[in-house]
């Protein structure tokens, strides 16, 4: 896969988020890091906030950043990666709030399985 054709998989990643409303809470870029054998490739890497369940009664509940990276070669998919992003789909776009009432609801809830 050449250089333009991994940036135009960021491009169809990009229009993915944009269709399904994520792009404005969803931070996506193409940066050179190493892969698994130390070689500098070109990989996506999409970043958004969550909210976790603490395990400590005087912190129940914390933000964090979740980042998704993977290295953009032969056997990247740019739909199944965009797929992956869009699951949470609801969970991203709730307010924290929402997130939190959700996690109290249910001992195993799982953010994937969260719907508006």
């Amino acid at each position: 896969m050449n250089r333009k054709e991994k940036f135009n998989q960021v491009e169809i990643v990009k229009r993915e988020l944009i269709r399904s409303g994520l792009i404005d809470k969803v931070t996506i870029g193409a940066y050179l890091m190493e892969n698994y054998v130390g070689k500098k490739t070109l990989h996506i890497k999409c970043t958004w906030d969550e909210t976790y369940r603490g395990f400590s009664k005087d912190r129940p509940f914390y933000n964090k950043t979740t980042e998704k990276i993977e290295e953009i070669n032969n056997y990247f998919s740019a739909r199944v990666f965009a797929a992956g992003i869009d699951q949470r789909r609801d969970w991203i776009l709730a307010s924290e709030a929402d997130r939190q009432a959700y996690l109290e609801s249910d001992r195993y809830a799982h953010p994937a399985m969260y719907r508006a």
